[in-house]
């Protein structure tokens, strides 16, 4: 249930296996396996998938039906393309905040 639920969200948002990868700063194989249903995610990594997609766990691991990500994919569409690639530049920026912040730590 997971695998294909995670597939579905990766690609309605435009994510391929390796850009949510790399959001997720883990390997593309780890998704690849999630996906296959081979292995499942850790908890932190779980949590890590929720708060990119804006999803439940319930909903990844088949508990309900209903997935909370397809309200905000409903306010996303009335932006217009110009607004969109605003937030998606905006999204890069704060990606590369936090791995700057990270690397800049002693």
């Amino acid at each position: 249930m997971i695998g294909e639920r995670l597939a579905e969200l990766r690609k309605l948002n435009g994510d391929t296996q390796e850009s949510m990868a790399e959001k997720l700063h883990i390997s593309k194989g780890a998704i690849r396996t999630y996906e296959q249903e081979r292995n499942r995610p850790s908890y932190e990594t779980l949590i890590a998938i929720c708060k990119l997609y804006g999803t439940s766990a319930d909903y990844l691991l088949g508990l309900t039906d209903i997935d909370p990500s397809d309200e905000a994919r409903k306010q996303r569409q009335k932006l217009t393309d110009a607004e969109l690639d605003e937030m998606h530049s905006y999204e890069e920026y704060l990606l590369w905040k936090r791995k700057n912040s990270r690397t800049a730590r002693p």
